[in-house]
C-alpha cells in the first residue's frame, strides 16, 4: 500500500443485513479518491427482485417503485468490478460492507479481493477520542461535514470519503512521538487498517518536525502542558442594585426576568451580610445559575473565592462552558473555574505509561490505548469521562485510574490529580458534587473559602440513601486468594526473577511472611463471618425472614467491643499485605528492565487484584472512622444476600440525619447557600430542614421563595390515559409500558423524554421500541445503553428527532434542549424502591424518632423528584410541551392527588385512551398548540 494509492469509499443500502437469509444490494455508491482529492462518483440503484420492508424503505427513503425500474445487481457486477480494481477499499463499518458486496460479486460470477481494505470507525476511535459517537451521522454533524439525505448510499458514501480525508490529516499532524507510540498497537486494527496507519506514520515521520510549544513529551508520551490558574484581578466593583442597573449591564444580551434579579439581589444580600445558612426555592428555567453567578462575581472581584456544589458531572460541564461565558460576557472580565471531583475520575500518567507495553491480548484495549494516546494531546484536565466511553470498570482502567495518594513517578510533576488539586487551591470558583464535598469536608482544599453555595440541594438529601462506606466481605476474600494463589503458584517464576538482579530483594522469606499475613486475615474473617451471622443476624432476624436479603440496622449501643476490635486488627492486617506487596511491586518497577513476558503477566495480575484490595481495605476504613465518631443518627447496617452463604455478608454505614454536616459546613463556610427547584414541601422549607438535620427555625429574611414568571396554563398540556394501567402487584406493568410508549410516540417527530423510576424498566422499554419501526425514523438514546451521559445528552441535543429514555436523575438542572422537547412521558411515580436495604434501614430511623417514614420522607422525596422531573420540559415563557402520566395513582390515591397538587400544573385531562392521546399529540405539535 502506498499514500498515493487509488482509494474508493463504499457505501451499500441492502435489504437487510444477512446475505445468506437472501437479503441483496439495493443501492451501491462509491467515491474515487486519487491524490488527496475526490476525483469520481458512481451510484448504481438495483432491484433486489424482492418488496422492500416497510423498516428499510423508511430507512433508506428507496421505493419498491424506484427499484423496480431498475437493472438487476448482475448489470453492474462488471462496472462496480471495474471501480474497485486495483484500489484500496474504505467504508465506515467495512466488516459488513466489504463481505456482503464480495457475496454479491461472487453470486454474480467475479471474485473480488481488495488489496487492502480500511475502516473509518476505527480511524475514527482513535484520532477522534472526546466524538461523543461513531455513527455516520454523529461525526459528520460533530465535524460540520454537510451531510444531505443520510442512509442513502450516495450521501453516505461522499460524507464517508470526505471524513477519511479529514482523518488522514488528523493522523500526519500528530506529534512524531504520538505516532512512533501508536505503531506499537497498529496490529489489532481491523483488515489492513493498521497497515495504513503505519503508512501515514512513515510518511509524517519522513521529516523531522518540532514539537508545538504547547506539548511535552517524557519518554514517548506526549501531552499538554499543565496550564496555571490566572485568577480575576481584584478591583472594585459595586453591584447593581436595581434592575436599570442590570439593565445597562446586561445591554440586551439577556432579558432582565423579575424573579432571576429578585434572586441575584437575595444572593448579594447573604454573601455580603456572611448569613451563616439561607434557602432558594426557584423554579427550573427561571435562570437560577446566572441568579447566583452574577452576584457572586461580585463578591469574587474582591479578590475571594467560592465553592459551587452541585449533583452531577453533567451540571459541573455545564456551568463551565455555557454559564460562565455567559457571566464574562456580560461582566466583560474573565473568572479562573476549576472542577474537582474523586481522583478515580482522572487518569494516572505513570499507571498508564506503565501498562502500555503489556499485551492484554484484547483487540479492543489496544484501540483504547491508542486512543488515550491520542487524546493525550488533546485534553488539559485528564479525566477520563471526556472520552465518552459507556464501560469504565475493566480490568484495564482499574490500573489506570488515578488513587489520588502518588507521591512519586517519572510524571508526578505532571499528574492530572495533581495538578487539578494546585488548580482548585488557586480558582477563583472551584466547582465540585455534593458526594465529593460531603466526603471530603476535612480537607484543606476548602480552606480560605468562605463561601458555599449548593446547587440542586434537594439532592443532597440523598446523600443519606447512599452507603458512606460498603465492605464486601466476598470481593475482600476473593481478592486475598487470588493474590495468595499468583504469590505462591508463579513463586519460582518470581524469586528467580529478583535473584537474576543486583538487589536479590525477593526470597523464599517474603513469600513465607506474606503467607503468614494471608492466613491471619483469612481467619479474621472468618471470625468476624461467624459473629456478625450469630450475635447479630440470628439472633435479631427470626428464621422466616432469612429466605431473602436480610438487613440488620446497629447502634452504637447494639454493636459489641469484641467485634469493634475484629475490625480494627483486620485493617491492620490488610494495611501489611498491601505495605509487603507495595514493596515487591516497587521492586518490580525499579529492576524490570528486559524482564520476560512471563513476570510482566505475573506483575500485571498482582496490580489488579492490588487496587481491589486497596479499595476494600480503604471502605474498612471508612467504616471505622464512623464507628471511632460514633453520632446515635449514624447506623452500622450488616447485609447477608444469602443465609447459606457466609461469603454474602457485607457491612455499610449510613447517615440518617445530616445534621453533623450542617455543623461542619456551617463551620467551614461563613456562607452556606441551599439552592434548588424542589426544596419546599407544602409551601414550606420544614421538611428539607427536617431532613436535613436542621432544628433551628430560620429567619424568615434568610429564605426566599420564587415563582415562575410565566403561565403553564397557556404552555402545557397534561394527560393522564383513561385505561392508565396500576403498576402495583402487577408483572406485566413493563410491558405495558413498553406498548405505551411506542404508541404514543408513533408517527410523531419531536423530541421526546422518557423518565423511568428502573433502569431494568429501562432497558425493557428501550428493547421493545428498537424492534419497531420508530428506531428506523428516529434516533433512540438510552441512559447506561447507548453511551455515557455527556455522549447521550451531547447526541440529544444536535438530533432534533430524538427519543430520550433516562432515570429522573439523569436531566436534574440540565437545559437538555432549549425550547426543542416538546414530549415528557412519567412512567411512573419516583418513589424509591421499598426493598432497597437503604431506604429500610431510614424508614426504621425515622419510626423510632417517633415520626412516620412516608409522610416524611418517602413522600416529599417523590414530590421533589417528580418536581424535577416536569422542570426538563417547560424552561422559559416561550416553551411548549405535553406530559403524559402512565401511572394512574396520580389520580387513584390521596397522596397522588397530594402530589399533583405541589407540581402547580394545569389540570391533567383523563378523558382519553392512550391511542387517542397520541392523535391528540400530533394535533397539537401541528398547530403549535
Amino acid at each position: 500500500m502506498m499514500i498515493k494509492e487509488k482509494y474508493v469509499v463504499v457505501d451499500l443500502e441492502t435489504t437487510g443485513t444477512q446475505f445468506k437469509s437472501g437479503d441483496q444490494i439495493i443501492q451501491f455508491a462509491a467515491v474515487v479518491i486519487e491524490g488527496q482529492q475526490i476525483t469520481d462518483k458512481y451510484n448504481f440503484l438495483i432491484n433486489p427482485q424482492k418488496e422492500l420492508s416497510s423498516k428499510i424503505a423508511e430507512l433508506t427513503g428507496l421505493t419498491n417503485a424506484q427499484l423496480e425500474q431498475q437493472p438487476e445487481f448482475a448489470h453492474f457486477a462488471h462496472q462496480i468490478q471495474a471501480v474497485l480494481d486495483g484500489a484500496v477499499f474504505v467504508a465506515h463499518n467495512v466488516n459488513f460492507d466489504l463481505p456482503f458486496l464480495q457475496s454479491e460479486l461472487h453470486a454474480a460470477g467475479i471474485n473480488y479481493v481488495p488489496q487492502a481494505a480500511i475502516d473509518t470507525v476505527e480511524l475514527a476511535q482513535i484520532l477522534l477520542p472526546e466524538a461523543p459517537s461513531f455513527k455516520l451521522a454523529d461525526l459528520t454533524s460533530y465535524l460540520n461535514i454537510q451531510h444531505l439525505n443520510p442512509h442513502q448510499a450516495d450521501s453516505d458514501a461522499l460524507v464517508t470519503a470526505q471524513l477519511f480525508l479529514y482523518l488522514q490529516q488528523q493522523l500526519l499532524h500528530l506529534p512524531q512521538p504520538t505516532l512512533q507510540l501508536l505503531k506499537h498497537f497498529t496490529h489489532s486494527l481491523i483488515r489492513q487498517t493498521g497497515n495504513f496507519v503505519e503508512l501515514m506514520i512513515e510518511q509524517a515521520c519522513k521529516t523531522p518536525s518540532k514539537l508545538p510549544d504547547y506539548l511535552i513529551n517524557i519518554q514517548g508520551l506526549v501531552f499538554k502542558k499543565p496550564q496555571t490558574v490566572v485568577n480575576s484581578t481584584p478591583m472594585n466593583s459595586k453591584y447593581p442594585v436595581t434592575t436599570a442597573k442590570k439593565s445597562t449591564i446586561f445591554n440586551q444580551t439577556i432579558t432582565c426576568r423579575p424573579q432571576q434579579m429578585k434572586m441575584m439581589n437575595f444572593i448579594q444580600r447573604k454573601v455580603s451580610q456572611q448569613t451563616p445558612l439561607a434557602l432558594v426555592d426557584a423554579p427550573t428555567g427561571m435562570g437560577k445559575t446566572l441568579g447566583y453567578l452574577f452576584p457572586l462575581s461580585y463578591y469574587l472581584d474582591q479578590g475571594k473565592q467560592v465553592i459551587i456544589a452541585t449533583s452531577t458531572k453533567l451540571l459541573q460541564q455545564q456551568l463551565i462552558q455555557e454559564s460562565l461565558p455567559l457571566l464574562e460576557r456580560l461582566r466583560q472580565r474573565q473568572y479562573s473555574a476549576t472542577i474537582i471531583n474523586s481522583a478515580h475520575n482522572y487518569l494516572d500518567l505513570d499507571n498508564f505509561y506503565q501498562v502500555l507495553r503489556h499485551n492484554f491480548g484484547h483487540r479492543q484495549t489496544d484501540l483504547v490505548k491508542m486512543r488515550i494516546i491520542v487524546w493525550l494531546t488533546q485534553t488539559q484536565t485528564g479525566e477520563l469521562s471526556e472520552l465518552n466511553l459507556t464501560n469504565y470498570q475493566s480490568d484495564f482502567f482499574k490500573l489506570i485510574v488515578s488513587n489520588g495518594h502518588r507521591q512519586s513517578g517519572l510524571f508526578y510533576e505532571y499528574d492530572f490529580w495533581r495538578r487539578r488539586w494546585q488548580n482548585a487551591l488557586q480558582s477563583d470558583i472551584l466547582i465540585t458534587n455534593h458526594a465529593y464535598l460531603l466526603d471530603n469536608l476535612d480537607t484543606k482544599l476548602w480552606d480560605n473559602k468562605r463561601v458555599l453555595l449548593i446547587d440542586e440541594a434537594n439532592n443532597i438529601l440523598q446523600q443519606s440513601l447512599k452507603p458512606q462506606a460498603h465492605l464486601i466481605f466476598r470481593t475482600l476474600k476473593d481478592a486475598l486468594k487470588k493474590i495468595s494463589d499468583i504469590l505462591y503458584q508463579q513463586r519460582v517464576t518470581i524469586r528467580n526473577f529478583f535473584n537474576q538482579t543486583r538487589f536479590n530483594s525477593w526470597t523464599h522469606d517474603d513469600l513465607l511472611a506474606l503467607d503468614a499475613d494471608f492466613n491471619t486475615a483469612k481467619q479474621r474473617l472468618k471470625f468476624l463471618e461467624a459473629d456478625l451471622l450469630s450475635n447479630y443476624l440470628k439472633k435479631q432476624i427470626p428464621l422466616s425472614k432469612r429466605k431473602s436479603e436480610m438487613v440488620l440496622t446497629l447502634s452504637s449501643e447494639q454493636l459489641h467491643h469484641r467485634t469493634v476490635k475484629s475490625l480494627n486488627k483486620l485493617a491492620q492486617d490488610l494495611q501489611a499485605i498491601l505495605a509487603r506487596l507495595t514493596k515487591l511491586l516497587q521492586l518490580y518497577e525499579v529492576t524490570k528492565t528486559n524482564s520476560l513476558l512471563t513476570i510482566e503477566q505475573i506483575i500485571y495480575q498482582l496490580k489488579i487484584q492490588y487496587q481491589v484490595l486497596w479499595q476494600q481495605e480503604h471502605q474498612l476504613e471508612q467504616v471505622l472512622a464512623g464507628l471511632s465518631v460514633w453520632q446515635p443518627d449514624t447506623g452500622l447496617m450488616v447485609m447477608m444476600q444469602d443465609y447459606s452463604n457466609w461469603d454474602s455478608i457485607s457491612l455499610a454505614t449510613q447517615m440518617f440525619n445530616q445534621n453533623t454536616i450542617v455543623t461542619k459546613l456551617q463551620e467551614k463556610f461563613r456562607t452556606t447557600i441551599f439552592i434548588g427547584a424542589a426544596l419546599q414541601y407544602h409551601h414550606s422549607f420544614r421538611n428539607f430542614c427536617q431532613q436535613l438535620g436542621i432544628k433551628e427555625k430560620l429567619p424568615k429574611k434568610d429564605y426566599l421563595i420564587l415563582k415562575r414568571d410565566y403561565d403553564l396554563n397557556q404552555q402545557l398540556q397534561v394527560y393522564l390515559p383513561r385505561d392508565v394501567a396500576n403498576p402495583r402487584n402487577n408483572p406485566e406493568f413493563d410491558n405495558y409500558l413498553a406498548h405505551s410508549i411506542a404508541q404514543l410516540l408513533t408517527n410523531t417527530t419531536c423530541k421526546a423524554l422518557i423518565m423511568f423510576n428502573s433502569l431494568a424498566t429501562l432497558q425493557t422499554a428501550y428493547q421493545y421500541l428498537i424492534s419497531t419501526k420508530i428506531s428506523d425514523q428516529r434516533e433512540i438514546l438510552a441512559q447506561g445503553i447507548t453511551g455515557s451521559n455527556q455522549r447521550i445528552k451531547k447526541r440529544f441535543y444536535l438530533n432534533p428527532t430524538a427519543i430520550l429514555l433516562a432515570a429522573n436523575s439523569f436531566g436534574e438542572g440540565l437545559n437538555l434542549s432549549a425550547g426543542e422537547l416538546k414530549l415528557l412521558v412519567i412512567t411512573r411515580l419516583p418513589f424509591e424502591a421499598p426493598s432497597n436495604p437503604l431506604v429500610q434501614a431510614k424508614n426504621n430511623y425515622w419510626r423510632q424518632q417517633g415520626f412516620n417514614p412516608f409522610q416524611v420522607e418517602s413522600l416529599p422525596t417523590a414530590v421533589r423528584r417528580l418536581k424535577q422531573e416536569v422542570g426538563r420540559l417547560i424552561r422559559s415563557p416561550s416553551d411548549q410541551g405535553i406530559i403524559v402520566i402512565l401511572d394512574d395513582r396520580i389520580a387513584s390515591t390521596k397522596y397522588g392527588e397530594r402530589m399533583y397538587h405541589e407540581l402547580e400544573l394545569p389540570p391533567y385531562n383523563n378523558q382519553l385512551a392512550i391511542s387517542e392521546i397520541a392523535l391528540q399529540i400530533n394535533m397539537l405539535l401541528r398547530t403549535n398548540f
